[in-house]
């Protein structure tokens, strides 16, 4: 594990660093696939954004954001920076592989943010937003307290469980056993309008809930309580959860999510151990009606093992989950990923610097990689998106010498880490084989994940 940890870090930053990477000459795999060197289009543009969002749900542009393409060698052939609102134009329309940077912060320090996606079209990029208090809050921030009475809503007697939200924050909370009222608090900043608070009632007496009820409040005021008059009782579909790890001696989870431009207004999560203690239904979010129900199901699995004298913790998740418009009516089938085919495939990676993730049905891998220094702060978090089977070698093929990015970091690899993580993140979309067309679908995906804390 000492040698994967090393050759992650040293292959990350000489490539990606502007420390000068490009193939050695001993390299087992070609540069990418795909060349990255045909002509632009200028009817084409795509575009990815990246911000940061204080904690009270105020929106910074990443004005220091780009996106390199790299060529067929692997070098830098084309960089696209971000403008004032954070947007990254490409115009590059066929496939390439594609390195995008931007930075995060912890504990008040910056650090490097690399995202490598293999073999893609622009319109996989993803946009980053990254939840970032030491980088936006400067003491704007306003917060206050809403008193909200829920006895008019049928699950709140004798006593209900209600989880609430902002529509500007990314935090769900929950209460449990409240009879008759909830205190919500809710945060602006720069004096702008207060968010929406959204409400997620169930009665806490049903082990399994029965009913779910979901209220928007919008126009509410601090000095008295508002009772709840608008909840609405959320229609539900059958939903078939199969190839559950019977062997296991974790949990079995449930969880369930509405969204609205992918921030969650309405959620609950359920756990057992066996598919017979879950909910044979779950309801479907229609207010407002863009809302989208977001449903996963998934088992975790702990393990470790000693390298070098030293620990490493290993925890699993297989599941299956599906993002689904509020007007779904048919039953959710959740076939989960196969837990034994995909550990023994997350296990031997540590044996060779290629992984093959076929037999588990991945469509895609995400390779991802946090290491800290000795003042326990980020020095750099590393993603790699790939087709199901490749090689980390492709890390030694990348070059973004001359490249000149805002963030001026310096790592010492002879440096003692002070700990760093490794997580290994399959998809294998139900639908399609397509390697590209599995990229950011929302449609029905079993997936694998397993984190390694070393």
């Amino acid at each position: 594990m000492k040698y994967k940890n090393t050759f992650l870090a040293a292959g990350i930053l000489a490539a990606l660093a502007g420390c000068g990477g490009g193939s050695d000459g001993e390299t087992n795999v070609p540069p990418p696939g795909n060349s990255g060197d045909n002509p632009t289009n200028p009817s084409y543009e795509y575009v990815v954004n990246a911000t940061y969002m204080s904690s009270c749900g105020y929106i910074t542009p990443q004005t220091d954001a780009m996106v390199i393409r790299h060529g067929s060698d692997g070098s830098a052939v084309a960089v696209y920076e971000a403008d004032a609102n954070g947007d990254i134009a490409i115009d590059y329309e066929d496939v390439a592989t594609y390195t995008m940077l931007n930075v995060g912060y912890w504990n008040g320090q910056p650090y490097p943010r690399i995202h490598t996606y293999v073999d893609v079209t622009a319109d996989k990029l993803v946009d980053r937003r990254i939840v970032s208090q030491d980088y936006v809050d400067d003491g704007t921030c306003d917060c206050d307290t809403v008193t909200l009475d829920i006895s008019s809503v049928p699950v709140a007697s004798p006593a209900a469980n209600v989880v609430y939200s902002t529509t500007t924050a990314r935090t769900i909370y929950e209460d449990r056993d409240l009879d008759d009222f909830v205190d919500v608090e809710v945060c602006r900043q720069n004096n702008e309008e207060w968010p929406a608070i959204a409400l997620t009632l169930t009665n806490s007496e049903d082990d399994v809930p029965e009913d779910y009820y979901t209220a928007l409040i919008t126009n509410y005021t601090f000095d008295e309580t508002l009772v709840v008059d608008n909840a609405v009782l959320s229609r539900k579909v059958p939903i078939n959860v199969s190839n559950h790890n019977e062997d296991t001696n974790g949990n079995l989870r449930l969880a369930i999510r509405g969204r609205v431009d992918n921030i969650i207004y309405y959620a609950d999560n359920i756990s057992g151990y066996d598919p017979s203690e879950l909910p044979t239904s779950v309801p479907m979010f229609e207010e407002p009606g863009e809302a989208t129900t977001g449903i996963d199901v998934f088992n975790t699995e702990y393990q470790e093992f000693y390298d070098y004298g030293e620990e490493v913790n290993i925890t699993f998740y297989t599941g299956a989950e599906v993002r689904l418009p509020s007007t779904h009516t048919a039953t959710v089938d959740l076939p989960m990923m196969s837990y034994n085919l995909f550990a023994e495939q997350a296990m031997s990676f540590f044996t060779t610097e290629n992984y093959d993730f076929s037999a588990s049905g991945a469509d895609s891998v995400e390779i991802g990689f946090s290491a800290r220094n000795a003042e326990d702060n980020v020095a750099f978090f590393f993603t790699l998106v790939t087709p199901n089977k490749g090689s980390l070698d492709i890390i030694d093929t990348l070059d973004a010498d001359n490249v000149d990015f805002a963030l001026d970091f310096d790592f010492d690899m002879d440096e003692e880490l002070s700990g760093s993580y490794m997580f290994i993140h399959t998809k294998d979309v139900i639908s399609t084989d397509d390697y590209l067309e599995s990229l950011g679908s929302d449609e029905m995906t079993a997936y694998g994940i397993v984190y390694f804390d070393f």
